[in-house]
């Protein structure tokens, strides 16, 4: 263990020991030189030396930024072009060697006994050797934008410098176009990773995306959002009506960027869910951000966000996307526990389309929303059991009533939903909701009994398949097992 974190540890700071080791040997060389020789011995020959060595490592640096450049903007996206000649690490890199050249021009103007000519060998000199010292280290480094874990989060942080400087006031336009791009530029880039099936990619492009949602959210008070106000950006084709919504209530730039994460959303295939639960996750984190600065009209823009996968899940018949969803669909509920009203109109959007599916005939759609319905009332239970109590009596008691009817084929689900969720309140503490769905379920201790006999000689923890939930619905954790048991054998 020791030996493989030690191996660990040096690959993590290896370019790091290679730079410090280059410039090691360059220091040892200068003191050696200036101990033993001087500056008088360097200009016959070493003037001559430093020239052809200065211009070859210039050729050789234009050359690898002449084959990176355009390879990078072909395999991504051409606006990675400003990006990477902008960078201070290829500009100071061709500072330096520029200086290096012109000091050398310059030292054919003067006579040999200038002050000048003595100040430009010295300088000659230092620049000759810090450039031997870096040029492998400066190679690699300007290798590295080949990989998009490198100019990835480069994007991010221009993005957020730009909306960092719109409260400012100060080159508002530019910088609101330079944000706006940097999020069209990370939208080509995930769209790209799409087409070539580059997982990766994507999830660095999303979770870019994400940071910038993020970040545009948090800077959404009245005293720096002035920005808003000024001239608005609009995804092509969004009716009139809908801009002047979003100017309204100045929302637009959020509804810019959930827009090119659905656009994102819409290319992938069902060979790509692991995206779909990743961008499904960032979203209900960032409708977090926005149920806590209280952005009502953001709010709603991310749950007609989720409502649009889930149509869209409907419409390629694709029951993994769709359980997928009302997993995240489910957390988006519970982020919303504060404000009842914001919860139960989402419940009611869930299970307009749980009903959709069932109606299109997606097996099992809307099985899954049944049991999620008991999942988020444990859950929100956590978090505020008065209002879990309130999500029984209004949504989940209700569906629950419909699976058990006698001619329902989802009667096993109901009772095993109803069961489990009773039982696991009754563990955890949340003893008003488990006596909400006593009193209204559990009454007649016949069927009680029977049914949670039948629950409990199938409580496996693990499904049968290896899917996105691993976990299996009906299942009853140790603590409710036990008191499940206990209650069994009072007869």
């Amino acid at each position: 263990m020791a030996q493989d974190r030690s191996v660990s540890l040096w690959s993590g700071h290896r370019p790091t020991m290679v730079v410090a080791g280059c410039f090691l040997a360059a220091a040892v060389l200068g003191l050696l030189t200036a101990h033993f020789g001087g500056i008088r011995d360097f200009e016959p020959l070493g003037i001559s030396t430093a020239s052809r060595t200065l211009n070859a490592v210039l050729s050789v640096t234009m050359t690898s930024i002449a084959l990176i450049l355009p390879l990078t903007a072909n395999l991504y996206t051409p606006r990675l072009v400003k990006l990477y000649v902008t960078h201070p690490l290829i500009v100071g890199g061709l500072t330096v060697l520029i200086l290096g050249n012109l000091l050398l021009m310059s030292q054919h103007f003067f006579p040999p006994e200038h002050p000048f000519v003595r100040f430009g060998n010295w300088a000659i000199a230092v620049i000759y050797l810090v450039v031997l010292a870096g040029i492998l280290p400066y190679l690699f480094g300007i290798s590295r934008f080949l990989r998009p874990s490198y100019f990835m989060p480069m994007l991010t942080r221009k993005g957020l410098r730009s909306l960092q400087e719109l409260p400012r006031g100060r080159r508002m336009e530019a910088n609101k176009d330079e944000l706006f791009e940097t999020i069209d530029v990370v939208t080509n880039v995930a769209l790209t990773g799409m087409t070539r099936g580059d997982r990766q990619l994507v999830l660095l492009a999303l979770k870019s995306l994400h940071a910038l949602l993020g970040g545009i959210i948090q800077c959404s008070e009245r005293n720096v959002s002035a920005w808003r106000s000024s001239r608005p950006w609009f995804v092509p084709g969004l009716a009139k009506e809908g801009q002047d919504y979003l100017v309204r209530e100045r929302v637009w730039p959020e509804a810019y960027v959930l827009a090119q994460i659905l656009k994102v959303a819409e290319v992938a295939t069902r060979r790509q869910h692991e995206l779909l639960s990743e961008l499904a996750a960032q979203l209900v984190d960032t409708a977090r951000l926005a149920s806590a600065a209280g952005a009502d009209a953001v709010i709603e823009l991310h749950v007609m966000t989720f409502n649009t996968l889930l149509r869209e899940a409907l419409e390629e018949k694709d029951l993994r996307r769709f359980q997928n969803l009302s997993y995240h669909y489910r957390l988006l509920i519970e982020a919303f526990h504060a404000n009842p009203d914001r919860m139960h109109d989402a419940t009611r959007h869930l299970m307009h389309y749980a009903r959709l599916a069932a109606r299109q005939g997606i097996a099992f759609a809307f099985e899954t929303v049944i049991y999620d319905l008991g999942e988020l009332v444990l859950s929100l239970g956590r978090q505020n059991e008065a209002a879990a109590v309130e999500l029984i009596q209004a949504w989940a008691g209700p569906v629950w009533q419909e699976a058990i009817a006698p001619d329902s084929p989802m009667k096993k689900v109901g009772w095993r939903t109803i069961l489990r969720t009773h039982w696991e309140a009754r563990a955890r503490g949340l003893k008003e909701a488990s006596d909400a769905i006593y009193w209204r379920f559990l009454t007649d201790e016949a069927i009680h009994r029977e049914q949670l006999e039948l629950l409990l000689e199938e409580n496996r923890e693990l499904h049968y398949e290896f899917n996105d939930r691993l976990m299996r619905f009906a299942h009853l954790s140790p603590g409710a097992e036990q008191e499940a048991q206990a209650f069994l054998e009072q007869w």
